[in-house]
């Protein structure tokens, strides 16, 4: 299978996934008071999904704009971690091909490039397909939430909140390989969820994706 197709046939789930909580998103940002081109432009520029979320909580609670920009660089903050583990495949790309695969760079399409990089792969068709696809589908979950969605009162009652979260938990659970991911998983898990129940949730993701490549380091020197 070459890497393109390979990128959609283990991508298609996320890619419905991507749609459900794209639209969710749309709802979300039209109820703030968004419209939808506002809504769409924020998938089109930030293309962030739990950036996107925190920004327009932010701005329904009227929150001083230097204030959001900052919630949302400490959030994508773990994005200097992603675009650092995947640099030596990267690199060989151009400058502006470099800048390219940083604009489609997210949780999912990290996880699912180093997942086929520790295959053993090199080329970059996987992640650029997959990290494509997956813009695509996110912006029309948005543009479709943003222009139907308006009249939904709760789209949280559907459950769909918990789509990206269980897209996730089937992510990990497929690159687990070793003993030592799991700890790191559980490390990562443990920390998010205690800092989202102290109120933190802006820097959970932040601190719990500073820590566990920590736990990472430290199980591989007690290897050596």
């Amino acid at each position: 299978m070459t890497p393109r197709r390979a990128a959609i046939a283990e991508g298609w789930p996320i890619f419905v996934t991507a749609v459900v909580v794209g639209i969710a998103f749309g709802l979300t940002a039209r109820q703030a008071g968004l419209s939808i081109v506002e809504a769409s432009a924020t998938s089109l520029i930030v293309f962030a999904g739990a950036a996107q979320f925190v920004m327009v909580d932010l701005l329904r609670t009227a929150t001083p704009a230097p204030l959001i920009v900052l919630a949302v660089l400490l959030l994508n903050a773990r994005h200097l971690l992603m675009a650092t583990a995947i640099r030596p495949v990267v690199a060989a790309a151009s400058p502006i091909g470099r800048l390219g695969l940083a604009y489609l760079l997210t949780d999912e399409t990290f996880a699912m490039a180093i997942g086929w990089f520790r295959r053993g792969h090199r080329d970059l068709s996987y992640y650029t397909v997959f990290g494509t696809l997956l813009w695509c589908f996110w912006n029309a979950g948005t543009l479709l939430g943003a222009a139907f969605g308006a009249g939904v009162e709760d789209p949280q009652r559907w459950g769909i909140d918990f789509a990206i979260t269980a897209v996730f938990v089937a992510i990990v659970a497929i690159g687990v390989r070793h003993r030592s991911d799991v700890a790191v998983a559980l490390t990562a898990a443990l920390v998010a969820a205690a800092l989202r129940l102290v109120g933190a949730s802006a820097v959970a993701v932040v601190v719990a994706g500073a820590l566990a490549p920590l736990v990472a380091f430290a199980i591989r020197e007690q290897h050596r």
